[in-house]
């Protein structure tokens, strides 16, 4: 074998966030209201990784999760809308036996939170959602 594998010139460091954080923790979509997560600042990250576990019970419609960010001059919260993010829906079918999935986007802005909408939801017929998210440069 010729040559070494050690790297000479570190091209790109990594750096993560200290922890993964928590945006919803089992939080029960069981009608048709929008429901956001707490904001989290992300300024100085470029690239974030959502960590999505979903559960369903009975037979709910659908469900809706979008990524949003802050606008920190009109302090609006914009949908982002890049790569599986622009239209993230999960169904009942899919979800019944627990989906657990992640999904790797760019930091468009000062904060993010998630907003979920759940559609042909009632008290019997619910999702069952939990979600985090890891920050790196």
């Amino acid at each position: 074998m010729k040559g070494k594998s050690t790297p000479v010139v570190q091209d790109m460091a990594v750096v993560r966030s200290q922890d993964i954080v928590q945006l919803l923790d089992h939080l029960i979509v069981n009608n048709t209201t929008p429901r956001q997560s707490e904001a989290v600042d992300c300024a100085a990250f470029r690239r974030f990784l959502l960590y999505l576990g979903i559960d369903s019970t009975s037979t709910p419609t659908d469900v809706r999760i979008e990524v949003q960010f802050l606008d920190r001059w009109t302090g609006a919260w914009h949908t982002y809308k890049q790569g599986p993010f622009a239209s993230m829906y999960f169904e009942d079918q899919d979800t019944a036996s627990g989906v657990y999935e992640c999904f790797e986007g760019e930091c468009m802005g000062r904060a993010l939170r998630l907003k979920v909408t759940g559609s042909g939801t009632s008290g019997s017929a619910y999702f069952d959602i939990s979600a985090a998210v890891e920050f790196r440069n």
